[in-house]
């Protein structure tokens, strides 16, 4: 059964008819002579519903991603300018005032079907642009559209902006606008609705979900001759783009060969990748505490190429058991637990560190002194140094050369010991790339496009991930450079349609 985005968009425009009397050229709609008034009856159609024709598998949407609530209708001349219809301008706004049943599949049609449309220096439009959920206040040509943004529906989960979809023809000329024609324009509202105009529309955002399920995943990696599980705790996406523009851009040169996938369904009015998208600043920070996301959690995301968004797991080493493993590594070396690191890390400051009481007697440093301290300068953010305990002294601390005792600022030296690796109660995290559709290596192997649904299954991690000591530190994620660490998915790309393909992510 078909999804559809279907309804009749009626309302009063001002735009130019012709009458079935006029004798332009049937492929030449700016020349339509005629009667004072026409006709227009526009079809509004999701572009989903032609590609599940062919047995494709889709996503249905949701109510809030079907829902309709109006439409403005963009009109232009051949080339592309403003096209007048009306006092307002170029655009003519719709409410929808019954949006029926919102369940899939369907989306149900507006009330009165037909656009009036007036007489206009006997001319009348050559192209048409919908934008569904949007009320047009001003002018604009069809490159306006293209570089104009929307950020409506990324965030509110409600009332997505759908604008005509973009693909390359079978000659190979990119396809942005609905071309009108004579046979558009009647002179009464049933013939219009016996020719309408058949508009073809896209969501303009992107939606993200990553699902692991209940399972703890062995990481592969021992600690001794324990094995050490991942279970997966929540979810985000961080340098994902809020905006896409109103009508996507394309390049009809553009080869299967260099993108990596069959870019373009021309019999379809289908496209799957763009040649633009905004290049605004991105905030990549994310802290353990943020990543909330749940298996059901559903993220809308702004169109992008050219650069990555990416999603970062949260997750919790535990033991065979279930139970939460702290693992601290130093120089090579794992330890159960911040104490037994700390154990470690004492002796060898012996003679480096030691307290003098103010009478006779020097006191090598020991475990309960020092403390380890996350997002120190000069450290990765995976990192903790070494400093004093809190309430322990910072004054009268020397080294001791085997001759003589020489003052020395204690934490100046804590610091510079090598720093350590601490997954703080089993605290950890992964992450890796959005990934599109294109093979390995090619441009289109990582992007984010609209009216796609990118569905990553968790199916399996290498390694114990990127150390978390501070959950409540903002970082960048970063992996650490001496171990690799991978997170094992299936990724599903829809279009609100599946393509769906196994990939082992960094």
């Amino acid at each position: 059964m078909k999804t559809k985005y279907f309804f009749l968009a009626l309302a009063a425009m001002g735009c130019v008819a012709c009458s079935e009397k006029t004798e332009a050229p049937q492929n030449d709609p700016q020349a339509g002579v005629g009667a004072d008034k026409g006709y227009l009856a526009i079809d509004l159609k999701s572009a989903d519903d032609v590609t599940r024709v062919e047995g494709g598998q889709y996503e249905d949407g949701t109510a809030a991603e079907q829902f309709v609530e109006s439409a403005t209708f963009y009109f232009f001349d051949a080339a592309g300018n403003a096209f007048n219809v009306n006092a307002n301008g170029n655009y003519f706004y719709v409410q929808v005032q019954d949006n029926g049943s919102t369940q899939a599949p369907n989306i149900e049609s507006m009330t009165d079907p037909v656009l009036v449309i007036e007489k206009y220096k006997g001319q009348f439009p050559a192209k048409v642009v919908a934008v569904v959920n949007y009320q047009g206040t001003a002018s604009c040509s069809l490159n306006d559209l293209k570089n104009n943004l929307t950020t409506v529906g990324h965030t509110s989960g409600a009332n997505f902006i759908m604008t005509n979809s973009v693909y390359a023809n079978a000659a190979g000329v990119q396809v942005d606008a609905t071309e009108l024609t004579i046979d558009n324009f009647q002179t009464t509202a049933d013939k219009a609705l016996a020719n309408p105009v058949k508009v073809y529309v896209e969501r303009t955002t992107a939606k993200l979900n990553v699902a692991a399920g209940a399972t703890a995943f062995d990481t592969g990696v021992k600690l001794g001759d324990s094995a050490v599980y991942a279970k997966v705790m929540g979810w985000d996406v961080i340098g994902n783009q809020s905006e896409s523009y109103y009508v996507k851009s394309i390049d009809p040169t553009w080869t299967d060969a260099a993108l990596g996938f069959v870019w373009n369904d021309a019999p379809y009015f289908r496209s799957y990748w763009a040649s633009k998208s905004v290049a605004a600043a991105v905030d990549n920070n994310v802290a353990y505490n943020d990543l909330t996301n749940s298996d059901a959690t559903v993220e809308y995301l702004g169109e992008q190429v050219g650069a990555r968004a990416t999603y970062v797991v949260a997750a919790q080493l535990q033991d065979v058991d279930g139970n939460a493993l702290e693992i601290a590594q130093w120089y090579g070396t794992n330890y159960v637990g911040e104490e037994a690191l700390l154990v470690a890390v004492a002796p060898t400051l012996k003679t480096k560190l030691m307290h003098f009481d103010g009478a006779s007697t020097y006191t090598s440093i020991d475990d309960s002194q020092i403390k380890c301290v996350a997002g120190a300068a000069g450290a990765e953010s995976y990192e903790v140094v070494f400093q004093l305990a809190d309430g322990v002294d910072a004054t009268n601390w020397f080294s001791f050369d085997g001759t003589n005792y020489t003052p020395v600022d204690a934490n100046a030296v804590l610091a510079s010991v090598e720093p350590a690796k601490v997954w703080k109660s089993g605290m950890t995290y992964y992450y890796a790339d959005v990934k599109h559709l294109g093979t390995t290596g090619t441009v289109g192997e990582y992007g984010i496009i609209r009216n796609h649904s990118y569905k990553v299954a968790i199916n399996g991690v290498k390694g114990w991930g990127t150390p978390v000591y501070d959950p409540s530190l903002q970082v960048v994620p970063v992996k650490p450079t001496d171990k690799e660490t991978y997170i094992s998915a299936e990724i599903e790309v829809l279009s609100w349609r599946v393509v769906s393909y196994d990939v082992t992510l960094e």
